[in-house]
């Protein structure tokens, strides 16, 4: 099968490599489409793996495939079925797994960082990591759920978010455009965005548009807060989560608030606890998402309330890999067909 390697100072080598044998508890896929994550990018561009990866690696975790073969006879599943793919495999006996926190296993790998990933014709995954797509749903936006969407899903049902609140979304890069997207799932009425990007960012006529410049942080919160009409915001979901962002979902916040950061920088960030204990502010942070978060998302995308194809920046074949990481465009993912062309 071709697969693209990667390898740092290296790049992407596309190669012929011969097809692994099948383990009783694991399925083939042929890959329909495959994902490009923001941590690939960053991998890419030199920054640190997830700790435990090996190169030169088949990179690729947002995956959506047919089954080709099964290792092991199973009552569930046939070859020809169309599925996506969970990619975090977790030990499911820690007290993170057992209590519906698998997102939070120390134990956790990731296809396509610990194990062959998507950026491949084919990949064996663990039949336990496999979920049923939906004839309705192409191989695309569904290849979106298992990760751009799912990451700032999990983290928006961990806010307790309801219908009533208004919610800001501090940045505009992937996970910031699929928040955005996922608004109708919560039946929001009053959002907004945050972009330190004077170039044009597109978002959604129902959405208001707030960008800022070095030193503008100040004029910013005041505009927030009365964007609200409430003195603060309900839900801060910072995308980015430098000292910067962090700082000002903080003050843009109402007492009583959410702040929930999913974005990781390795920023080093300066709480004033006791202003942040007198306003009764809730601070948390999301990693990842869980299985049944995918699930949800597949049953959005059925129900109309949620369109990923929206979020697509472009597709390439695999002979092109090399593509979405050199493109600069602000928001949007990528999308690698592995049998383009083919």
């Amino acid at each position: 099968m071709l697969a693209a390697l990667f390898k740092p100072q290296e790049g992407f080598l596309l190669k012929d490599i011969p097809s692994e044998a099948l383990k009783a508890d694991e399925v083939r896929l042929k890959v329909e489409a495959c994902g490009v994550c923001g941590s690939d990018r960053q991998v890419v561009r030199g920054e640190p793996a997830p700790p435990g990866t090996q190169f030169p690696l088949i990179m690729g975790h947002e995956i959506s495939g047919t089954i080709i073969e099964i290792g092991q006879r199973n009552e569930e599943w046939q070859v020809g079925d169309q599925v996506i793919v969970f990619p975090f495999i977790n030990c499911g006996s820690c007290k993170a797994c057992k209590n519906n926190q698998s997102n939070l296993c120390y134990r956790q790998t990731c296809i396509g960082y610990h194990r062959s990933g998507g950026f491949a014709e084919e990949v064996i995954v663990p039949i336990a990591q496999i979920i049923r797509r939906p004839k309705s749903i192409d191989p695309a936006s569904a290849a979106l759920l298992v990760d751009a969407f799912a990451t700032p899903y999990h983290a928006m049902r961990l806010s307790n978010i309801k219908a009533s609140d208004s919610l800001l979304v501090i940045g505009t890069g992937g996970l910031g455009q699929a928040a955005l997207r996922l608004r109708h799932g919560f039946d929001l009425e009053s959002l907004a965005i945050v972009s330190r990007r004077k170039s044009s960012v597109e978002v959604p006529s129902d959405c208001e548009l707030f960008t800022y410049s070095e030193g503008e942080i100040r004029q910013l919160t005041r505009k927030l807060r009365r964007w609200s009409g409430t003195g603060g915001i309900d839900v801060v979901l910072d995308t980015v989560g430098s000292s910067e962002t962090v700082a000002l979902a903080m003050d843009a916040v109402r007492p009583g608030g959410t702040v929930t950061v999913i974005g990781m920088s390795m920023d080093a960030v300066n709480i004033p606890i006791a202003k942040t204990v007198r306003r009764g502010l809730r601070l948390l942070t999301s990693f990842g998402s869980v299985k049944s978060d995918i699930v949800e998302l597949l049953d959005l995308v059925e129900n109309k309330k949620l369109d990923p194809k929206s979020l697509i920046a472009g597709t390439v074949s695999l002979k092109d890999v090399e593509t979405p990481f050199s493109e600069q465009r602000a928001s949007g993912r990528w999308i690698i067909q592995p049998h383009d062309g083919h």
